[in-house]
């Protein structure tokens, strides 16, 4: 674990050796590792940022005040010092995570949490990150709802937490403290631990005066005479310590008037004796001071606190009724004489022990599960989902069973979601959309993922019905599972997967590891990657393809409008499924007879199906995935695909000339930089607001730019097994866009080639696409002279 503190003020360290005790005492073999964030934001940086804030308070309290008013009142000047806070701080930050690896990352440190949140909004920060707050009350540097957590102390700084960073995920705790903090217990003698220094010792002679200490903290903040004075004043015994020089000789002076009645301390060693053996806390900041005192149950008087947090901490326990807020010196003698009033300080102190516990740090710290910022290539997919063409995509995976199956199929598939699903990421997640878009860890329900009933009826009209009818929202039921069984060998597992949680790669993958017998996962590309960071020279080159790819989108335009159907019609309700299974064996054979690929020949069939008497071209969408470039894995969640736009040849004419034109547009697609241009662009959509990305995705993702989709997708080759029936074939179900009425998926598996065709009957206008699928598909096998399925005796489903 690293925790990230800093070096203004000694409370930010005091909470961070809180939460390394707590961490250690929870997981004894943990490694925790305390750094100091200003430490690495420049030469002499923890110097003089102390020194500014200090003199800040002391001499321009003005100033430090009207800075932490505009942080909290102005919201671009709150922006602004969080970008420029983050940026820096993040410098310091991001060695620290490479040098130490961490699972858990804990920030005490306002400057901080500001550049972790920086490098998770960048895609650095990979462990968790939960803040702990070492002030009771929030102010905007503290909140940040990209992290994982944030954990207060009382409702009402969860409730602004809440506010100032809608979304975040707030727990309140016990007082962030070191164990030995904790209410006194019997008669314990007076008297405090020493550097030796100038210390006055005096016993415990029973006179009844209230024993006070004066905790203005490490940098000694407020008029320490005027309060020690007060204390005097009220008939009580002041402790309290200062490095100040000026300030010790007029404490001393006090001190000398009054033999016996003032302890004075350039440091204290031991605050945890100093706080259990006092019966008040005087404070002047109300930070970790604060906590101290409330950690022993003494009663606890703040006065005269300083600008900006602190007198917001003063204000927030005041109204908690865990402190009471003494406006001057007459204010703090009024209050110390109440107490010394036996009831009433037994009465404060009870009350203080009655206070209900937060929940233990070390476990709000276990507890707090990764949360990941929503990127913007899933954020497509949200925004572009409409109640009328919902951006659901899934599978039909089908299953042979043996003679006589009675395996309880819809159980086996909960069981297999009970027992799995918590660790497949993609499956366990859920988008939380208060604040910014994020995803947060969701256990996995059988009994709400999963239909209990044993389905019956045709294949495809059972996946139009369970996959694209199906209701899934990422906020609540992302995916869902349903069973049917279509003849007495065959049964499918019908998977509805929002788009927004994963492309095609990622589900599948997803819906492998939950279910097959066998280890298995969708394997990933031979090729090795380089995790290094990329030179100058590639960055360059990255760029260039950038600006290329965005031009090329620019010059392409929008798609002919009734080149294909109306697309001011249609939606989920006119949409159906139509599948076809190739033999996978004939489909290699008849791309190397063209000389070409897989994806090529699939694309070129649905443009052959397509050509159309006085056609021209139509615009596909064609899915490239980046999991097969160096250093990808498919098993990764989220979309990684970057779709490329083609114009497809609809014209007629020969067909080995329309699948040759096919390869060349694909080719100029991947070599024009749009993948990178279009992820460019997403990626500078991200920093708008949600509105804007929304109009942006339903204005662009649809029939206005294009007219189809096409995605051809590896699967696996070897055997799989499910409840040890052999996984036969799976049809692949892409999801349509607003007035987009075909969209088509391939996928191999095993000896098979599935295809899964959304036709949206109102855009099509009727048309029945899929007999001209059928028809292009054989003019194919004629054109490349290979052997049909059924010359072979093939009898693989059509």
């Amino acid at each position: 674990m690293l925790v990230l503190s800093g070096s203004i003020g000694a409370g930010h360290h005091a909470a961070a050796a809180a939460v390394a005790e707590a961490v250690g005492t929870a997981w004894p073999g943990a490694e925790v590792v305390t750094s100091d964030v200003l430490a690495g934001m420049g030469a002499g940086a923890p110097r003089t940022f102390s020194d500014i804030y200090a003199t800040c308070v002391r001499a321009l309290p003005w100033l430090y005040g009207l800075y932490y008013g505009l942080l909290v009142h102005v919201g671009f000047f709150r922006v602004g010092t969080r970008a420029v806070l983050g940026r820096w701080s993040a410098r310091s930050i991001a060695p620290l995570l490479a040098a130490h690896r961490p699972d858990l990352v804990v920030a005490t440190f306002p400057e901080g949490v500001a550049g972790l949140g920086h490098l998770r909004r960048t895609g650095r920060l990979p462990a968790r990150a939960v803040v702990v707050l070492s002030d009771p009350a929030p102010q905007p540097l503290w909140c940040d709802a990209d992290l994982d957590a944030v954990l207060v102390t009382t409702e009402e700084a969860a409730r602004r937490v809440r506010r100032s960073a809608p979304g975040t995920a707030v727990r309140v705790v016990r007082w962030p403290v070191r164990s030995g903090f904790r209410p006194p217990s019997g008669c314990q003698e007076s008297g405090v631990a020493d550097t030796g220094r100038q210390q006055r010792h005096f016993p415990d002679t029973g006179t009844g005066r209230l024993r006070v200490l004066v905790a203005a903290g490490s940098l000694g903040f407020g008029d320490l005479p005027t309060v020690v004075n007060a204390v005097l004043a009220a008939g009580a015994d002041a402790v309290v310590a200062t490095t100040e020089d000026h300030v010790r000789a007029r404490i001393d002076a006090l001190a000398a008037a009054r033999p016996g009645r003032v302890e004075v301390h350039r440091w204290i060693d031991d605050p945890v004796t100093a706080t259990r053996t006092a019966d008040v806390v005087v404070t002047t900041g109300g930070g970790a001071s604060a906590f101290e005192a409330l950690a022993c149950a003494r009663p606890l008087l703040v006065v005269d606190p300083i600008p900006g947090h602190g007198r917001d901490n003063a204000r927030l326990l005041h109204r908690a009724g865990l402190a009471r807020l003494c406006r001057g010196p007459s204010a703090l003698t009024a209050a110390l004489r109440r107490l010394a009033e036996p009831g009433v300080h037994a009465a404060t102190v009870a009350a203080l022990r009655a206070r209900p516990a937060g929940e233990d740090l070390a476990d709000a710290l276990a507890g707090t599960g990764r949360t990941t910022r929503m990127r913007s290539e899933d954020a497509l997919f949200w925004h572009a989902s409409t109640e009328r063409v919902p951006q659901v995509l899934g599978a039909r995976i089908t299953i042979a069973t043996p003679p006589g199956d009675t395996t309880d199929w819809p159980a086996l598939v909960a069981d297999r979601v009970r027992t799995r699903a918590a660790d497949i990421p993609l499956l366990a997640r859920r988008l939380e959309d208060r604040g910014a878009l994020r995803w947060v860890p969701a256990v996995p329900d059988p009994t709400r993922h999963v239909d209990p009933v044993l389905r019956e009826g045709d294949e495809d009209t059972a996946t139009t019905a369970h996959v694209v009818g199906a209701a899934v929202d990422p906020r609540d039921v992302g995916w869902f599972l349903t069973v049917a069984r279509h003849g007495p060998d065959r049964v499918s597992v019908l998977a509805a997967v929002h788009h927004s949680l994963g492309d095609g790669l990622a589900v599948t993958d997803a819906l492998v590891r939950l279910f097959s017998d066998e280890a298995a996962s969708v394997p990933v590309s031979g090729r090795g990657g380089d995790d290094a960071a990329p030179d100058r020279a590639s960055r360059r080159a990255l760029a260039r393809r950038r600006v290329a790819g965005i031009a090329t989108l620019a010059r392409a335009g929008g798609a002919r409008r009734g080149a294909l159907g109306d697309r001011a019609r249609g939606g989920a309700a006119s949409t159906r499924i139509v599948s076809r299974v190739r033999d996978a064996a004939e489909v290699r054979a008849l791309a190397r007879a063209l000389g070409t690929s897989t994806t090529v020949v699939v694309v070129a069939a649905v443009a052959e199906a397509l050509a159309t008497p006085g056609a021209t071209t139509v615009r596909a969408m064609v899915p490239l995935t980046v999991r097969l470039r160096a250093g990808a894995d498919h098993a990764d969640t989220g979309n990684r695909t970057a779709a490329v736009a083609v114009d497809l040849p609809v014209a007629p004419g020969p067909v080995r000339r329309r699948v040759e034109v096919v390869a060349e547009a694909l080719e100029r697609g991947r070599a024009s930089g749009q993948a990178e241009g279009s992820a460019a662009v997403l990626a500078v959509l991200g920093r708008f607001p949600r509105w804007a990305q929304r109009v942006f995705a339903r204005l662009t993702y649809g029939g206005r730019f294009f007219h189809l989709i096409v995605s051809v997708m590896p699967g696996v080759r070897r055997p799989i097994h499910i409840g040890g029936g052999l996984v036969a074939e799976v049809v692949p179900v892409l999801p349509l866009a607003e007035g987009v009425g075909v969209a088509v998926g391939a996928i191999a598996w095993g000896r098979t080639l599935g295809l899964g065709l959304a036709v949206d009957d109102a855009v099509l206008g009727g048309s029945d696409l899929t007999e001209r699928v059928d028809a292009a598909w054989a003019a194919l096998i004629r054109e490349a002279g290979v052997a049909s399925e059924e010359e072979n005796g093939d009898h693989t489903k059509h």
